[in-house]
C-alpha cells in the first residue's frame, strides 16, 4: 500500500492546497486527490513539482507499507 503524506506536509509547512496548486501549476483537483489519498496514479513531473515547492524528498511525500 502506498500512503500519500501530502496532508501532513502541507500542515507542517503552513501551505494550503490552493497555494500549492498555484505554486506548482498542478490542477487543484489533482492536489485535492493527492491530499485525500484518492489518486489512482501520479505523474512523476507532479511529484517533482510538489517536492520542489515543499522542499522535501520523495520519501517525505510517500510511504510504502507492505502488508
Amino acid at each position: 500500500m502506498v500512503i500519500i503524506k501530502l496532508k501532513k506536509l502541507l500542515y507542517e509547512k503552513g501551505i494550503s492546497q490552493s497555494e500549492l496548486a498555484k505554486a506548482t501549476g498542478i490542477r487543484p483537483s489533482t492536489i485535492c486527490d493527492l491530499y485525500n489519498q484518492n489518486a489512482a496514479f501520479v505523474k512523476l513531473e507532479n511529484v517533482y513539482k510538489i517536492c520542489k515547492v515543499l522542499n522535501c524528498k520523495i520519501d517525505e511525500l510517500f510511504e510504502i507499507r507492505i502488508e
